[in-house]
């Protein structure tokens, strides 16, 4: 009885650690490669634009500062941002996150806010200098469709245009040009 049980846990050992000895002499995972497509949003921005009027709140000039780089072994592409500007109660200070999904074949987009908005949307990627990200989320307490636009300038600078949908509308609600490093 005795050398069956020290059999069963033999056996039982190897079943634990084999599979953490198969693992370890696999190549740690890399992410794909489409995240260089998301290289131009990494870095320090300085953006200036507008507010568009919408259900949402007023017009007016807004600047924002944006921090983005690579996180989590670049799986992921992350970023900060600070927003001022007319007809805000204060500073909006936001996050985002950027991915490929290789099973959807889609890149991701996450945001959240200070002001307690929030979405996740998707894009098929790029068309020539061009990335849009359609997707729901929550604004003004408000569920919505939600659509964002960079597009690359030929001088380097990015612009992002962002929109909501209200009564199945597309509604703009800014745009802003980036600049690095200014």
């Amino acid at each position: 009885m005795r050398n069956r049980s020290i059999a069963v846990l033999a056996v039982a050992t190897i079943a634990v650690v084999a599979p953490c000895c198969v693992w370890a002499e696999e190549a740690a995972p890399q992410p794909p490669a489409e995240m260089a497509n998301l290289a131009v949003f990494s870095g320090s921005w300085s953006c200036t634009g507008t507010t568009s009027p919408s259900p949402l709140g007023p017009a007016g000039k807004i600047t924002s500062k944006v921090e983005g780089n690579d996180e989590l072994g670049g799986f992921w592409r992350s970023g900060s941002v600070t927003m001022t500007g007319e007809g805000m109660p204060g500073a909006m200070k936001g996050v985002f996150r950027m991915t490929y999904d290789p099973g959807a074949k889609q890149y991701v987009l996450l945001w959240a806010d200070s002001m307690g908005a929030w979405s996740q949307a998707t894009s098929p990627g790029w068309e020539g200098d061009k990335i849009v990200f359609t997707g729901e989320g929550t604004m003004g307490g408000q569920k919505m469709m939600t659509r964002d636009s960079f597009a690359k300038g030929s001088d380097g600078a990015l612009r992002h245009d962002w929109e909501a949908q209200f009564d199945g509308k597309w509604t703009p609600l800014g745009t802003e040009t980036c600049r690095k490093g200014a």
